[in-house]
Parts: structure tokens; sequence; C-alpha cells
């Protein structure tokens, strides 16, 4: 377990950058892959639907440039828990 964290450390930036880069291909694509529930449904679910799943990926991209970045704990764990919460909405939109 030691070796991983040795090896995830001295590879932060690439792994921070690689994980950015394909967050945000993740994000462009699911800007345009809707799901069909999105027309059947109004108001804030009808944005959570459309916008969650994203937003989820927007957010772990900006993750992953903080990682790169050596950003602080603090900053990496809210944009983590803002994703979290972007797809929970988009997940309990389409559920409910």
């Amino acid at each position: 377990m030691v070796l991983v964290k040795d090896w995830a450390r001295r590879h932060r930036r690439t792994l921070g950058v690689l994980g950015a880069v394909l967050a945000a291909g993740m994000a462009v694509l699911w800007a345009f892959v809707v799901p069909e529930r999105a027309d059947e449904a109004t108001g804030l679910r009808e944005l959570a639907i459309r916008a969650g799943h994203p937003v989820a990926w927007a957010l772990l991209a900006v993750f992953g440039v903080l990682v790169a970045a050596g950003a602080s704990e603090r900053a990496r764990s809210l944009v983590a828990w803002a994703a979290l919460a972007a797809y929970v909405a988009f997940v309990a939109a389409l559920v409910l």
C-alpha cells in the first residue's frame, strides 16, 4: 500500500491532468446525452436531470486540476463533495 501511495504522490500532476481531461470529456458528452425522463420533468427536477450529470463530471474535472496543482485538501474536498451532491441530485431526479 505504501508503494502505491508513493507512486501516486510522485505522479500527482500527471494523474490529476489525465483525470481532469477524461472528466471534462465526460462532462461534454453528458451535456448532449440527456435521459428521456428530462422531457417528462419540469422545474428543478428537469434541471437536475439535464444538468446534474454534466455538472458532476465538470466538478470532477476541477478536482483533477486541483490535484495536479497541489491544492489544499480542503479545496479538493469541497469540490469532491459538490460533485457528489450534483450526482445525487441527478440520480434522485431520475428515480423520483
